[in-house]
């Protein structure tokens, strides 16, 4: 019933998050070939116009959307944790279970690939690992390190926000009707804003601590959201034909409008400056459409799961057992499948094809079948 919490598992937002995570290998497959974005290990071919359009429209996608489902997600089960067992519980759960993983990257996994795997740690006259690793250590750079993991990082700094919330005003179960199409809009108009004024007082400004400060407050406010929605029973009470359309619209008037922003902004001619940050109409567009988008394709998909994905088999269940090591091991896996397609005689799209399947399958079985099978590292993921 609407008006009773949750007392099962949701396995249709298992299969989201283990689906949103996938996306992130395929995200850091494309920012290998593509000319956008910043990863261990990049190749720079020569594309045509096409296929720079064809990555720049997928990663634009990506970029909106991906990392707030994932913090909306995070929100939710954030207030289902703390209402179930307590602040406290909450709190050790978290730093278990998001501090030693973060840890562990930044102090092994990150620079064994960086040293090893990218290659990224260069210096004339060579270094050894431990000199190199001394050396990031001891220059104050450490969370500037921490890769993929910089979700983990950020999520901490939430939770734990969120718990002195709880603490000084306890979140209840009060089931009300989903927010209206006006209330969604009047949201993403609202993340828009102030991503837009942080993005104009900070044009320069790329990342702190590793999290990119002009993408940053999608985060938080989409963190909320997650919480809201657990609070109020949303999920449960979306109609279908609403997610249905917000879907849709995420994607046609969502693409729509990228189209025109991309063609009308300068960004043809190879001028994307404007698009990043300042008090460009260019960039307020972005941040318009990326906030809309975030919004309306997270409606959408958490909806589609919820009617069409809400079981499991087998290969279900591994694969939501493995999502969360994935999303903290598949940087090694993905950089190193990657330089082999390197000595391939293909091309650019069939090398991001195959990076992108290869990661992702290789990742969850290295995590369940490797992994999770280390002692030291099970504990961990």
């Amino acid at each position: 019933m609407p008006g009773e919490r949750p007392s099962h598992r949701l396995l249709y937002i298992d299969n989201l998050r283990w689906s949103a995570i996938s996306m992130v290998v395929v995200m850091h497959a494309a920012v290998t070939y593509s000319p956008f974005g910043e990863w261990y290990y990049r190749e720079h071919p020569e594309l045509s116009i096409g296929v720079k359009l064809a990555f720049a429209a997928y990663q634009s996608f990506q970029h909106a959307v991906a990392m707030g489902l994932l913090f909306g997600i995070a929100g939710f089960f954030s207030a289902g944790a703390v209402a179930r067992n307590g602040v406290g519980s909450f709190i050790r759960e978290r730093l278990r279970r998001l501090g030693l993983p973060l840890l562990l990257y930044l102090t092994v996994i990150g620079p064994l690939t960086e040293y090893f795997v990218a290659g990224s740690w260069r210096s004339n006259p060579p270094r050894t690992f431990v000199e190199d690793w001394w050396l990031h250590l001891r220059s104050g750079e450490l969370f500037d390190g921490s890769g993929p993991l910089w979700f983990c990082l950020v999520l901490l700094l939430f939770s734990a926000a969120y718990a002195v919330v709880c603490r000084a005003r306890p979140l209840q179960f009060a089931p009300r009707h989903p927010p209206s199409a006006g209330a969604v809009l009047g949201y993403a108009a609202l993340i828009a804003i102030v991503t837009f004024v942080v993005g104009a007082i900070f044009p320069n400004a790329r990342t702190v601590l590793n999290v990119d400060v002009h993408d940053f407050p999608q985060y938080p406010l989409m963190y909320v959201a997650g919480i809201a929605a657990w609070k109020g029973d949303w999920l449960r009470q979306i109609p279908s034909s609403v997610g249905r359309r917000w879907l849709w619209n995420g994607l046609w008037v969502g693409g729509a409008l990228w189209i025109m922003l991309v063609a009308a902004g300068g960004a043809m001619s190879g001028d994307v400056s404007s698009y990043g940050g300042g008090w460009h109409w260019q960039a307020a567009g972005m941040d318009a459409w990326r906030s809309f988008t975030c919004l309306a394709l997270s409606l959408g998909a958490i909806v589609l799961y919820r009617d069409r994905f809400d079981g499991q088999g087998p290969v279900a269940r591994f694969l939501t057992r493995n999502a969360f090591g994935v999303y903290v091991l598949h940087a090694p896996i993905l950089v190193a499948i990657t330089r082999l397609l390197h000595f391939l005689p293909a091309s650019t799209g069939l090398k991001f094809a195959l990076a992108s399947l290869g990661g992702i399958l290789a990742s969850f079985l290295i995590v369940g079948f490797v992994a999770q099978r280390t002692p030291g590292l099970r504990a961990v993921l």
